[in-house]
């Protein structure tokens, strides 16, 4: 148990002294100090305690003035206080105890009077800082579950859940979804510690994280190593698609830049399409998902997507052309979809390089035209 610590504020040494050795009486363990009425205001702002008794032989109002002084403490503000009062009237016991004192004992007081005073107010000071405390915990737990709920649910849903209790799905016409996927993920997580493993996407994902709120883009999940995110939704952005695509350069360029000095090496495929897609809740378990075949296609583009390559679609490539340069990959069937059209992103690389980035073939690659 910690050991209580006792304030006597008060302007006559003698009369603190016959306090203090009372208190003692009740129990040597307590720790009692003493301070003076014109400076007790620098003592209630070092130490924490458990009880302050007032003894000044002062006004009403120089009393209630040290009351509010106490009050106004950053770690005593919650202290229980006790005023040793003699020759008040009943208003200014009022005014006292209106100004925050706990209780007040008349003097010349007996020491078995005393002795419950302080026993009472001790007892609300131990009660009070255990529901400070379960307070304290249960705001922070509070916070940890915001931080959660923000991690996986967008904040303008919470929102809505908030007001109405309930999130209906919603179609959003003009949306971009890009998915990552870390390569050859399966082959490297066999040579890893589940520890290191977990480690090494942990890192990676917070660090998209970054880069997605950086760009004005939404994390919707992740799915083992795979990364899903959009722009447009749920707040409407008419440069959906260039949020996105700056979020894809800047999820290849952080791991470029990170495999040059990291002993694991990871590579990307993105994929990225623009189109119209449905965002809601799933379920109870009040997860945000996206649906629809603009997200299907997103998906395609990634796992027809080189290493390290951004590979978009053709709804993408129309609303982006005028702002960066693409290469013209072959058409391909996919399933479900039909055939579609795919282009690469164009390397920031020295375009006398380009051949070898993309390991360009004149039989399966030319370059798109604005």
């Amino acid at each position: 148990m910690d050991t209580i610590k006792i304030l006597i504020v008060g302007n006559n040494d003698i009369s603190l002294q016959i306090i203090k050795g009372q208190l003692l009486e009740f129990d040597k363990d307590w720790l009692i100090f003493k301070a003076n009425c014109h400076k007790a205001s620098q003592e209630i702002n070092i130490t924490k305690y458990n009880l302050v008794i007032i003894d000044c032989n002062e006004s009403s109002n120089n009393i209630e003035h040290q009351i509010k002084e106490i009050k106004g403490s950053k770690i005593n503000h919650i202290t229980p206080i006790i005023v040793c009062l003699q020759d008040k009237t009943g208003n200014d016991i009022e005014q006292i105890l209106e100004a925050g004192a706990l209780d007040f004992i008349h003097k010349p007081y007996k020491a078995i009077e005393l002795f419950a005073r302080v026993r009472t107010g001790l007892s609300l000071s131990s009660t009070i800082h255990k529901l400070n405390f379960q307070t304290q915990v249960l705001s922070e737990r509070h916070d940890k579950v915001v931080d959660f709920l923000n991690r996986i649910i967008p904040v303008e849903i919470i929102q809505e859940l908030k007001e109405f209790g309930e999130s209906k799905p919603k179609k959003y016409r003009e949306a971009s979804v890009l998915f990552a996927d870390l390569v050859d993920f399966t082959r490297k997580s066999r040579k890893l510690s589940p520890k290191m493993l977990i480690d090494e996407l942990t890192e990676i994902f917070a660090e998209f994280d970054k880069i997605v709120n950086k760009n004005k883009c939404t994390r919707i999940k992740t799915m083992g190593d795979g990364y899903l995110a959009v722009s447009g939704i749920p707040s409407p952005n008419t440069n959906h698609t260039i949020h996105m695509i700056k979020t894809a350069i800047d999820m290849r360029e952080y791991l470029m830049q990170r495999n040059s000095f990291h002993s694991v090496k990871w590579d990307v495929k993105i994929g990225i399409n623009s189109g119209e897609v449905i965002g809601s809740i799933l379920g109870n378990n009040y997860l945000f998902d996206v649906f629809g075949d603009a997200v299907n296609e997103a998906a395609r583009m990634e796992k027809f997507c080189e290493p390290n390559q951004i590979n978009i679609s053709e709804n993408t490539y129309l609303l982006s052309r005028h702002q960066y340069n693409f290469i013209e990959r072959l058409s391909m069937d996919i399933k479900g979809l039909g055939r579609k059209k795919m282009f690469y992103l164009k390397s920031a690389y020295n375009m006398l390089n380009y051949k070898e980035i993309f390991n360009f073939n004149p039989l399966n690659n030319k370059m798109a035209t604005n």
